[in-house]
């Protein structure tokens, strides 16, 4: 059991990196070739559709994963009815998609590119569905595989209509090519190598079963979505395209780091859900030794993009986009909140304290809308970055008063890695902000690393041994 946690978390943690470096690499070139204002309705479409793909799934593929743990023998059925349910759920949200796009009064274009990414959303969703039962199995090096073909697929058939200078609208295709391939490929999957049949069966009774188990599920997906997208359509709407272009390319990078935390917080799960039950003492010990890493880890990342942050977006995107420089450092300054907030979201959920996570995202929603409705008319882009901040923040401290009740950590212990990894950080921007006038920012990168590698070695924040034992554990 145990080593089949450890090639999983490898397989999709491996898949996640090459997944992101491709996303990474597509997204500069894409926001190069259309500019700006192009790049704003190409972000606005996706992020709107986004929002609406929670609806499609309503919590469905997390409680599939659960049964088919629990059951394998009653795969099948749950699978036919899922897939029947979400057939509904298809038909039902894409038209909702359509008429609040046009309700918006949004121009044609803009509506194009919505109706395209809705196909995608359809078929993503319907994609999961099928990845959620080979999870339930316990295999996730099929749908590892599909994650970094499905984004080669995007990469190649994108650089082909951006060199050939199509129309915005032929930009939404490589995403649909891209997740016809999944559907294909995971119910084929299922099918091959699971040897699992389904078919589309409105069974009623196994219907309603999975939505009772999905509604907690549902709700917290519903506000992390929410909140994780809205500002980019409120920026469209109240600001304007070019506003969205300049924060999806501010967005990028810490959008893309979070595969550190997530992977991490995975494969402590059910670390956290075991010592609960069985060993108070190390759930204490784990949980500060996790939230220790991921600052050791956050820290020189935040303070280091925050400080280049200006050659970053002019090396990567060019002088257009250097209006993003600011929202990536507000952004940055965030991630360490991001980070952390990855392990006490697994606590909560690992030590039955579920609901009041979901409580606690859905008041974080609450804020950042709140925040942005306020922020951004103000100050635009700059706004929804310090919403993003400000929603974060309030997540952290409050899972951390959570937590407290849960596992009785050491306050003041903790409090010291921080300040000393602040130190740390802060010791290494100093010299990097001194240098970077007379340097490339990438020859500045390692020299960086050394700094606060060896302000973390004196401090005593962590030690050989720890670092040992923490890897061996992950």
């Amino acid at each position: 059991m145990a080593e089949s946690v450890t090639r999983n978390t490898t397989y999709l943690t491996l898949a996640y990196i090459g997944q992101k470096i491709l996303s990474f690499f597509y997204f500069v070139m894409v926001a190069r070739f259309i500019g700006v204002e192009d790049l704003g309705k190409y972000t606005f479409a996706i992020s709107f559709t986004t929002l609406f793909a929670v609806f499609v799934d309503l919590g469905l593929n997390s409680a599939l994963v659960r049964e088919a743990a629990k059951f394998k023998e009653r795969i099948s059925r749950y699978l036919s009815s899922a897939l029947a349910a979400r057939l509904v759920l298809s038909l039902l949200i894409y038209g909702v998609v359509i008429a609040a796009i046009n309700i918006l009064g949004c121009p044609e274009l803009t509506k194009k590119l919505v109706y395209l990414s809705g196909i995608t959303m359809v078929f993503d969703q319907w994609t999961a569905i099928f990845w959620a039962v080979f999870r339930g199995c316990r295999n996730l090096k099929m749908e590892s595989i599909s994650i970094v073909l499905n984004q080669a697929i995007i990469v190649v058939a994108g650089l082909v209509v951006l060199f050939m200078r199509l129309p915005l609208t032929f930009l939404m295709a490589p995403f649909i090519l891209a997740s016809a391939f999944s559907l294909i490929f995971s119910a084929i999957s299922v099918t091959r190598i699971l040897k699992i049949k389904f078919q589309l069966k409105f069974d009623i009774g196994t219907i309603k079963f999975l939505f009772s188990i999905a509604v907690p599920f549902a709700l917290i997906a519903i506000f992390s979505r929410i909140y994780g997208n809205i500002d980019s359509v409120m920026l469209s709407k109240l600001v304007g395209d070019k506003a969205v272009g300049w924060y999806s390319v501010a967005m990028k990078i810490p959008f893309a780091l979070q595969f550190i935390p997530a992977a991490l917080a995975a494969a402590i799960f059910p670390a956290f859900s075991h010592h609960f039950v069985h060993d108070k003492v190390q759930l204490k010990t784990t949980f500060e030794r996790v939230l220790k890493f991921l600052t050791v880890a956050v820290l020189p990342i935040s303070a280091g993009a925050a400080i280049l942050a200006r050659p970053i977006v002019s090396f990567f995107y060019g002088s257009e986009y250097l209006p993003a420089v600011l929202p990536l450092q507000i952004l940055m300054l965030g991630l360490f909140f991001v980070f952390l907030n990855f392990p006490l979201g697994s606590l909560m959920n690992g030590c039955d304290r579920q609901i009041t996570n979901t409580i606690l995202v859905g008041v974080t929603m609450l804020v950042n809308v709140a925040l942005n409705i306020y922020l951004i008319p103000k100050y635009s882009f700059a706004g929804a970055s310090a919403a993003f901040f400000v929603s974060h923040g309030f997540l952290f401290f409050a899972g951390l008063f959570v937590a407290r009740a849960i596992v009785n950590y050491d306050k003041v212990k903790l409090f010291l890695y921080f300040i000393k990894t602040i130190a740390s950080a802060l010791a290494m921007a100093a010299v990097i902000l001194f240098l970077v006038p007379d340097f490339h920012f990438l020859a500045l990168i390692p020299v960086g690393a050394l700094i606060y590698v060896g302000a973390v070695f004196l401090t005593k924040i962590v030690s050989w041994s720890e670092i040992k034992l923490f890897f061996s554990h992950f």
